[in-house]
């Protein structure tokens, strides 16, 4: 039995799991380069520091670039010079957390909207199966 008004219901739902893909694909992505980025140093003559972090445009200047630290929240790489300072490596794109986040806080919304939405027909079914005698 189809009801007349699923087509909504459906649309909600299924735009909730495309955000939820899109956000863990974004998420794939950045951890996938910071991966990358983070399996050559310690790989070669010329690996350490890695070499993102001496040629970013972010490097502060006349800095000696110490370490580097991988963050998972936002993703990236930021480097740590000899005096403390950090700066961002440019190994991940700078749209990416943004995008991100923006897909993260819409699969939320989506989600959330989906059960309200199948709660309120669920209610609407019951109902109207309580005033039909059975």
């Amino acid at each position: 039995m189809t009801e007349p008004d699923g087509a909504p219901s459906t649309l909600l739902r299924g735009t909730a799991v495309f955000a939820a893909c899109a956000t863990a694909v974004l998420y794939l992505l950045g951890l996938l380069l910071t991966g990358f980025a983070v399996s050559e140093v310690g790989s070669g003559a010329d690996s350490t520091p890695m070499h993102q972090c001496r040629s970013t445009p972010d490097r502060p200047e006349g800095a000696t670039v110490e370490t580097h630290d991988v963050r998972y929240l936002p993703v990236g790489v930021r480097c740590r010079t000899t005096d403390g300072r950090e700066f961002d490596s440019g190994v991940v794109p700078a749209w990416l957390n943004p995008a991100l986040a923006v897909s993260f806080a819409a699969t939320v919304v989506l989600t959330a909207a989906a059960f309200v939405q199948a709660d309120r027909r669920a209610a609407a079914r019951q109902r109207t199966a309580v005033r039909q005698p059975g």
